[in-house]
């Protein structure tokens, strides 16, 4: 019996993402910082002070869309 494709684009995608979060939580490591998700908003703690980044749009494109504005913030 084949596999349906949509299911290995599904598998794909998830892959994708969660190498996007890895990526975002690098690179806020990598300044000092860290990432903080509540209620599907994505902060950037600094120090003491918590800095809204985004409310991503789409669930399933969240980090993709965290990572964009990451590299904007950090100019990577």
């Amino acid at each position: 019996m084949r596999k349906r494709h949509s299911i290995d684009k599904a598998e794909w995608s998830e892959t994708r993402e969660n190498h996007y979060h890895k990526d975002c939580k690098d690179m806020a490591f990598a300044f000092g910082d860290r990432l903080i998700e509540v209620d599907g908003t994505v902060y950037l703690k600094r120090k003491e002070v918590e800095i809204k980044v985004i409310k991503p749009l789409k669930r399933k494109t969240s980090w993709y869309e965290t990572w964009l504005k990451i590299k904007e913030i950090y100019n990577a």
